[in-house]
């Protein structure tokens, strides 16, 4: 079980793609607790279960005023559900690393650890525009890079190694 955690050997295309659906699987509970986050928020801040109209509400509050949201979320959020957001969030993001890593040795073995830092660096700088974190730039730019993120997706699958198929060990 550890070696699918080991930054070493080399995976196919076809292990790579069954690693990346596996890694949205483990992402699961980082959703699931999200989501009990947003819903033990909403109840607490007055969302009555029991009543449809008062979530129409809820909803229409928060799309007139995010911000306002985003920040007495934060400030709700306590050590205990930011402990548990972190510890299930950090098993996917460090096999998907790692599947990345494995699938760029297969592919580029001489450049592996400069491609995969620019792998990440443009993944952590698609995420952040995805976020919002760069307000100012056009909404076409968070478009390219989601483009340009599928196609890298999309080769890193299809893109055949020179290590034949029943050689990768990763």
């Amino acid at each position: 079980m550890l070696k699918f955690f080991q930054f070493s050997e080399t995976i196919s295309g076809t292990t790579f793609f069954l690693r990346f659906l596996f890694t949205i699987l483990l992402s699961l509970p980082f959703i699931f607790i999200l989501g009990m986050l947003n819903l033990n928020f909403l109840i607490e801040s007055g969302l009555d279960i029991s009543d449809p109209s008062s979530l129409d509400s809820a909803m229409l509050d928060i799309s007139e005023n995010p911000e306002k949201f985003r920040s007495d979320l934060w400030s709700y959020v306590s050590t205990g559900w930011f402990i548990s957001l972190i510890i299930s969030i950090i098993p996917p993001i460090w096999f998907y690393l790692a599947t990345c890593y494995k699938r760029i040795t297969a592919l580029f073995y001489e450049n592996r650890k400069n491609l995969f830092a620019s792998l990440v660096a443009f993944e952590l700088t698609s995420d952040a525009i995805g976020l919002g974190f760069f307000g100012s730039l056009p909404e076409i730019v968070g478009y390219v890079f989601s483009i340009v993120s599928l196609l890298i997706l999309i080769f890193l699958i299809f893109k055949n190694s020179k290590i034949d198929k029943d050689d990768h060990e990763g």
